[in-house]
């Protein structure tokens, strides 16, 4: 495939959900809330005061990580805790066939990068935006950064991206799973919905795969298929 066959130029992905597995569908921030304080309830509670603007983003994920730092999680037991959460079949071999057939390939993501790299190393991703956890010479949580680059903010990356590298957005394509992809899917000169969990998200993609391998996602990808 040359650069003047393909369809897109930057694909863009989500993580949870899109790229990895969690045990019964948990986010990476479920799994650490269950292991370090005791229930994933508290995602649900916070996304609702999120979406009733009383709480900010920032905000949120300063509650979910000075939960797991007040509860002594270490940098060991925080990646300990990544056990049950998996890359989705056929992820590895989809993501390295797109980069080598020439595509740029990045991260927008909610999720944690320290997570990625623990669970996909080696990924072929030129950047990943996605929220941050920092340590100290112990392992001990001692700072944090929330990404400005989840929910709405999906988009504005994607925009800049493109700004940056010259492109058009229709160049652009995005693969995600939930609520939170809706704005980057709309933004997106293509969007797949991965087994969505959304059905706002399948409304505004222009091509939703159901399947329990990841390389079902390639013909629409490659162009070999509408």
């Amino acid at each position: 495939m040359t650069g003047h066959d393909k369809r897109f130029d930057l694909i863009a992905f989500d993580v949870d959900g899109t790229l990895v597995r969690g045990p019964n569908g948990m986010t990476v921030w479920e799994v650490l809330n269950l292991a370090f304080t005791g229930t994933p309830d508290w995602n649900k509670e916070r996304y609702a005061e999120y979406k009733a603007g009383r709480l900010s983003y920032a905000e949120w994920v300063t509650l979910d990580v000075t939960g797991w730092r007040d509860a002594g999680a270490t940098r060991d037991d925080l990646v300990a805790a990544f056990e049950p959460l998996e890359l989705i079949d056929g992820v590895r071999e989809a993501t390295f066939a797109l980069r080598d057939a020439g595509f740029r390939l990045v991260v927008i993501s909610g999720t944690l990068d320290l997570m990625l790299d623990t669970v996909f190393p080696d990924h072929p991703f030129e950047e990943v935006y996605a929220n941050h956890i920092g340590f100290d010479s112990e392992g001990k949580i001692n700072h944090w950064r929330a990404t400005p680059f989840d929910m709405d903010g999906k988009a504005e990356a994607l925009r800049a991206l493109a700004l940056r590298n010259s492109l058009p957005m229709r160049r652009c394509a995005f693969i995600g799973d939930s609520t939170n992809d809706v704005w980057i899917a709309r933004a997106a000169g293509y969007s797949i919905a991965f087994n969505p969990r959304s059905d706002e998200l399948e409304q505004v993609s222009d091509r939703i795969v159901r399947s329990n391998d990841f390389r079902d996602t390639l013909p629409y990808l490659m162009g070999t298929t509408d």
